[in-house]
């Protein structure tokens, strides 16, 4: 009886689609229990010959169509199957002989699930630079799926060795067949909403022939661009990693994207540059930048360049600041005079940047929409008197949203955790005045209860600064406390997991970057407003996320506050 149904697509490539069929005579699988349906979709080369004449232990049947795209030709595998469950290959895979026995335990171990395969890649003896770099970034991709705990996602999900039950194929009715690429992870989406799962296989192995070059991966990653940005029209749902990451990462990438874009080079241009650069590092940073490249070529043929265009490759800047001081009071650090911040204020709204609040950030991150063009946030750490008696009248006067994130046990109090430093002694917000900004509509997080560096404490202790500072300002202030800061930004994974289980929705890092839809909500990015820098470093943080670009690291970097 047919347990499992291979499918099989395949246009002109009759010599590794012989290659493909004689790895499936040699399963550890009985023959019996698996068929094998070929698709030939409208080949012109000798298939149809070595069809006629290939002799299998299995059930092998070959249906022929006219031209018509590998979505149509695996759709037309699904109606035809006569097993449970469909496994897709494609013409260029080996597969190593437990594949088919991997793929149907994985099946039947847990319904309505989709199982991904490894995959390796062999690659021609004289195959160019840019093809190994492709080939590292493709076993870096499985490494980390080997990886214990890795959680998959439908973006990991490729139809070149994936199973589905048949049923929920049916069912959410199989594969676009107006994309010419991204159609396996688009169904995967699907598939997802109709409650399926994923389950990684890494011993249903195979490997995949590539014989790509420069010209074929580098239109693969501009075709990918292209239908990402389709599908993100078509539903936000469908944002996927690449379409959501412009912003992502240093300012230095950041800026030469946004060069090259500007400049519109050519992309053959960074392929000879590669040919010269001997390093395998510099030559794979390379291969990266171009294949990102390509890919943002690909997105704005269909965005174009303006709206969800300058929304997809702006990034959300969050800035923190602390102290503000008086006219007379020197600055420093962590105390930016008041007629600088006014200043501050004064050219983010001359500028044209949309303050929102780190609320509405979080919304539309949650529902994959793209903040409005040059969105920025404001945000204060520890809680200070004159963030109320200075700070807020001048917010509230250009109508700017802001979160303030308090210690919540010296709240009424003064600085006592910062001895020997700038901001020893200073008084913080009563909670009085802390009441009042909430009612207002400012948004209160929590800092810990008494300024303690989480990550050097035990998990007992962080536990207890995290969850108490929050149950003290919830029961003080009669609202929910959702968001919370590190104390001197430092942070781990279980930090992070300590305020994801008491219940926050985000956190913020003292990590300068920009913020995009991809971002972890519990290593959200800021940069720091120093009282005692430049106008210009505080320009380049709007533009970039990061005061410091352009400059050498402040020797005071791990004096955050």
């Amino acid at each position: 009886m047919i347990q499992l149904s291979i499918v099989i697509p395949t246009y002109n490539r009759a010599k590794r689609l012989r290659a493909c069929l004689e790895a499936l005579r040699v399963q550890t699988h009985p023959a019996s229990e698996f068929e094998v349906i070929v698709v030939v979709d409208g080949s012109t080369d000798e298939t149809a010959e070595m069809l006629k004449n290939f002799e299998a232990p299995y059930s092998l049947r070959t249906i022929w169509q006219n031209k018509s795209g590998q979505p149509n030709a695996l759709n037309r595998g699904i109606r035809e199957a006569k097993g449970p469950y469909c496994l897709f290959l494609d013409d260029d895979i080996t597969a190593a002989p437990q594949l088919v026995a991997e793929h149907l335990q994985a099946q039947r171990q847990q319904s309505k699930t989709v199982v991904i395969g490894q995959i390796t890649l062999s690659l021609p003896s004289n195959g160019d630079w840019y093809a190994n770099a492709f080939a590292r970034g493709w076993r870096d991709h499985y490494d980390l799926l080997n990886q214990e705990g890795t959680e998959l996602s439908w973006e990991d999900c490729y139809s070149g060795n994936m199973s589905v039950p048949r049923e929920d194929l049916l069912a959410c009715g199989g594969f676009d067949v107006g994309l010419v690429r991204g159609f396996d992870v688009e169904l995967a989406k699907r598939l997802q909403k109709n409650g399926c799962s994923f389950v990684y296989a890494r011993n249903a192995l195979a490997c995949q022939d590539e014989q790509k070059g420069f010209r074929e991966l580098s239109q693969d990653a501009e075709n990918a661009g292209r239908v990402d940005a389709m599908l993100y029209q078509q539903d936000p749902f469908m944002l996927s990693e690449a379409l959501g990451s412009f912003a992502q990462g240093s300012w230095r990438k950041l800026i030469l994207h946004r060069f090259l874009l500007a400049i519109n080079i050519p992309p053959a241009v960074l392929e000879v540059l590669g040919r010269i650069i001997r390093q395998p590092s510099r030559r794979y940073s390379l291969y990266s930048l171009t294949q990102k490249y390509c890919y943002w070529r690909g997105v704005r043929q269909v965005m174009g360049t303006t709206g969800l265009w300058r929304q997809l490759t702006a990034g959300t800047p969050i800035l923190m600041y602390h102290a503000i001081g008086l006219p007379d009071e020197p600055a420093g650090p962590f105390i930016l005079p008041v007629d600088r911040f006014e200043k501050h204020i004064a050219w983010i709204k001359r500028l044209g940047y949309q303050p929102i609040s780190l609320a509405q950030f979080l919304e539309y991150k949650q529902n994959c929409l793209f903040p409005p063009v040059r969105s920025v946030v404001i945000t204060f750490d520890d809680g200070y008197a004159d963030n109320y008696s200075l700070a807020y009248p001048i917010l509230c006067a250009h109508n700017i949203p802001v979160t303030i994130f308090v210690v919540s046990s010296y709240l009424g109090r003064k600085n006592e955790w910062d001895q020997g430093g700038e901001l020893a002694g200073r008084p913080l917000m009563s909670w009085s005045q802390v009441q009042e900004l909430a009612s207002q509509g400012v948004q209160i997080g929590a800092h810990s209860c008494l300024h303690h560096r989480l990550t050097e404490i035990s998990e007992s202790e962080a536990n207890e600064e995290i969850v108490g500072s929050q149950k003290h300002l919830e029961s003080k202030l009669g609202i929910a406390i959702n968001i919370f800061a590190y104390p001197y930004g430092e942070h781990n994974t279980t930090i992070q997991n300590i305020v994801q289980q008491a219940g926050f929705v985000a956190s913020c890092t003292a990590d300068a970057e920009l913020n995009t839809l991809i971002s972890s909500p519990f290593a959200l990015r800021r940069t720091e407003i120093r009282g005692n820098e430049s106008f210009a470093r505080f320009l380049l943080a709007l533009w970039t996320g990061n005061a410091e670009a352009f400059w050498w690291v402040r020797k005071h970097k791990n004096n955050k506050r």
